[in-house]
């Protein structure tokens, strides 16, 4: 088991760390774009990007400033020169794509919304017409940026859409040539406003940020809730049996299917998506169910028997068929997700099942197994007396024992 696993471990991350040495196998790819979540032959979803190709549309990053303490908002000197800064530093962003760096992963600086970067179209005497930049350097003093300002709202376009009427608040608009470099985009402009003063806030929001930043702290959070869903699992099996030879089998059981799981999800060439990430944190809690079955009933017949050997083939011959069935139903379940028309969905459905089965056949090979290493002075202890009543010996157990008593007297009242 532990061979078969680090196997699959090495062959799913050492094409991503050594690619030139293996670029036969299929590196670790990351997809964090909901629009994935439809296939690119989609319909809807064909129109949608021939739309945006036929208008030259980009996804956009907007970034709002606001000054509530200024008597002037955002629109005196210093605040517009950051402005203006921060302008130019984003038309310089630039992601170069190590795959095929042909592509453009980049801010679009002649399509950016900004005071610099906007016409200001104004009468120059009879007949002409004078075109220039709304602010094509920061004002020098708080005249100019008033005047800003006021071009600004004669323009409607850019009135309550780039500046706000009180002049509190202003934005500027990014357009993109890719989502995937937005959460890249994000912590670049706030890595270059970490040092304004407090009185200038930053804000950094678009369609293209929130799910790219909902991606990224979707797998942050898989991160921190798989490892404390197997610790609360951890917990509740030592409360059970308050034995940590016993204990610790399953939650290796736990670990291998859901390592196997993923690796085999990433040699194969998936995409690791939002709904990917989740396979751990539903194979975990589902892949320690059969070891608790055999260690639970180990735990009744132990001292019954009082030999390892005899034990783990009573509980292997009462309990085969019935974990076998209900993995069997539980794969079925999951499996049946690959009949939806959504592809990351279908890759959820199809290795969770595949995890599934993995810790079924690692539950009745390695759980015996371990069993049986376990020296019968430390399993001296363990289990319930010969002839005890594992119902009055705990305080959980009688509780249990009282809530089957009510449902057989009360059957009526519980089924209705």
């Amino acid at each position: 088991m532990a061979l078969l696993t680090v196997v699959l471990i090495a062959l799913a991350t050492l094409p991503s760390v050594w690619p030139e040495r293996f670029s036969m196998l299929h590196t670790l790819q990351i997809d964090t774009d909901p629009e994935n979540m439809l296939a690119e032959d989609e319909p809807v979803r064909q129109f949608h990007d021939e739309a945006k190709r036929r208008f030259s549309l980009y996804d956009m990053v907007v970034v709002g400033v606001v000054n509530e303490i200024d008597p002037d908002g955002v629109f005196n000197p210093e605040s517009l020169a950051r402005v203006y800064a921060l302008a130019e530093y984003a038309m310089t962003l630039k992601y170069p794509d190590p795959r095929n760096p042909e592509v453009r992963r980049e801010v679009v600086g002649v399509d950016l919304i900004a005071p610099s970067n906007v016409d200001d179209i104004q009468q120059d005497g009879p007949g002409q017409v004078r075109f220039s930049w709304l602010m094509p350097q920061p004002p020098e003093n708080r005249e100019q940026a008033r005047e800003v300002l006021a071009r600004a709202s004669r323009i409607p376009m850019l009135d309550g859409t780039m500046s706000a009427a009180d002049g509190r608040a202003l934005a500027l608009y990014l357009p993109i040539t890719t989502k995937s470099i937005s959460w890249n985009i994000r912590e670049d402009l706030l890595a270059f406003t970490a040092d304004w003063p407090e009185q200038d806030q930053v804000h950094i929001t678009g369609l293209p940020v929130a799910e790219d930043t909902f991606g990224v702290e979707m797998f942050y959070q898989m991160a921190i809730s798989a490892p404390l869903a197997m610790l609360v699992i951890f917990g509740l099996m030592w409360w059970f049996f308050r034995n940590l030879m016993l204990v610790i089998s399953p939650m290796i059981v736990a670990m291998v299917a859901a390592l196997s799981t993923m690796a085999l999800l990433v040699i194969t060439g998936n995409t690791i998506h939002i709904m990917s990430s989740m396979i751990p944190i539903f194979i975990m809690p589902i892949a320690v169910l059969d070891s608790v079955h055999i260690l639970s009933e180990a735990f009744d017949s132990y001292q019954q028997h009082g030999d390892r050997k005899k034990t783990i083939r009573a509980v292997m011959r009462s309990l085969f068929r019935p974990m076998l069935f209900t993995s069997l139903t539980t794969t079925a379940g999951f499996a049946s997700l690959a009949l939806t028309p959504i592809p990351p969905v279908q890759v959820f459905g199809v290795f969770v099942a595949l995890g599934v089965m993995l810790a079924w056949v690692w539950s009745i090979l390695f759980i015996p197994a371990w069993f049986m290493f376990i020296p019968e002075h430390k399993l001296r202890h363990f289990g319930h007396a010969s002839g005890e009543d594992p119902g009055a010996a705990t305080l959980l157990g009688r509780s249990l024992k009282q809530v089957g008593r009510f449902a057989v007297a009360s059957r009526g009242a519980v089924l209705v």
